[in-house]
């Protein structure tokens, strides 16, 4: 059964979770959810900027992982012997990637 908080007064406050009691009440979650909507529950208003990172969320998902024309082209270069590393700038970016982490 729920458990109560002890207050003042005989009653308590249920701290039940909502699901719990429509499972309680044989309710399927929907069907909870549902009428808590209808019964005029809290409206939830986002910000721009959460809208924004929403948008890009959902183009990001869409997006491949690993760019395979990229990752394509640089194989057939190493194969070829004409992809020549830089040991300079590989060490300089490491360092300033090093630096905007602390």
């Amino acid at each position: 059964m729920a458990d109560k908080i002890n207050g003042y007064g005989r009653g308590g406050a249920d701290i039940t979770s909502t699901r719990l009691r429509a499972v309680e009440r044989g309710e399927t979650a929907r069907q909870s959810r549902t009428s808590e909507s209808a019964s005029g529950g809290d409206d939830v208003k986002l910000t721009h900027t959460a809208t924004s990172l929403k948008q890009i969320e959902t183009r990001l998902a869409g997006m491949p992982d690993v760019d395979r024309a990229r990752v394509d082209a640089i194989r057939q270069r190493v194969e070829s012997g004409d992809y020549r590393m830089d040991a300079n700038r590989i060490a300089e970016r490491l360092m300033r990637f090093e630096r905007e982490l602390n």
